[in-house]
């Protein structure tokens, strides 16, 4: 929270220091706007981690088609795709029992993530498959690969694997993909990252719909 705190006291001081006219104002507290927005998400973010870490994040039961929530990310994310010159594609089908807003949020983040990095003319595959009472879900994009020894910490809280993949810049604090786990994790899913020959892709595995699922 350093950075945006400094950020809104820098730009406050140095409005204070004399008389403006109202523009300058008005163009400061829209600057000032934004970061308390960051500010107001981070804090989100870590209270969410906060209730996950307290087992105090408990899924809806619904069944839930997860190719109509990737179709839905998807024409979210279609203008930014188009924009950068990346193609989204989805193959498969999978259903899985759980919380719809949560499961939005996890994938959301994956692609976010991948859009990132994905060169322009390169593609973005999300596959969904079931096999052996699992439900998978894969996002996978080309780009810069992951060194091996970072794979595992990268769902570390504010992790940073190095300045070229860098999930935070200055409006992303570095918690998504801890969130994503924590939500997958909530689904008694689990999900790991794989990042060999310039392409990366995260893998996300449920109970498949259907299947009875684990009690305390």
């Amino acid at each position: 929270l350093r950075t945006p705190l400094s950020s809104l006291m820098t730009h406050t001081e140095v409005i204070l220091s004399r008389k403006r006219d109202v523009d300058t104002y008005e163009e400061n507290l829209y600057s000032n706007l934004e970061d308390l927005k960051r500010m107001a998400r981070m804090i989100d973010d870590m209270l969410f981690l906060a209730k996950s870490d307290n087992g105090l994040i408990i899924p809806e039961q619904q069944h839930i088609a997860l190719e109509a929530v990737v179709a839905k990310l998807f024409e979210y994310y279609q203008l930014l795709a188009e924009d950068r010159g990346v193609e989204l594609k989805l193959a498969g089908h999978g259903s899985i029992r759980g919380d719809l807003l949560m499961l939005h949020r996890a994938i959301s983040n994956l692609l976010s993530n991948a859009l990132r990095y994905t060169p322009a003319g390169a593609t973005i595959l999300v596959t969904i498959d079931e096999a052996a009472g699992t439900t998978n879900l894969t996002v996978e994009n080309p780009g810069p690969s992951i060194p091996a020894e970072h794979l595992e910490r990268l769902f570390d809280r504010f992790y940073r694997a190095d300045p070229a993949r860098r999930e935070g810049s200055r409006s992303n604090a570095g918690l998504g993909l801890a969130i994503t786990r924590s939500i997958v994790a909530a689904h008694q899913g689990s999900i790991c990252c794989s990042s060999v020959d310039g392409r990366t892709a995260f893998h996300m595995a449920f109970p498949q719909y259907g299947q009875p699922r684990e009690t305390e």
